[in-house]
């Protein structure tokens, strides 16, 4: 079961800011979707907006 969303902060080495975090589902790391964003908030609300739960 899905208990919350993970975040990371990965800040790669170019100028583009825009992938900066990602979020997935708790236990879907190696399959599940991920959502993206310059913020965790939006990487969160990319991840909530765009995909479903994979547990639901």
């Amino acid at each position: 079961m899905v208990t919350h969303v993970v975040t990371t902060f990965h800040f790669p080495p170019i100028p583009i800011r825009s992938h900066d975090w990602s979020a997935h589902w708790d236990g879907y790391e190696e399959d599940g979707p991920y959502g993206w964003g310059e913020t965790e908030d939006e990487a969160k609300t990319d991840l909530l907006e765009n995909y479903e739960r994979p547990d639901q």
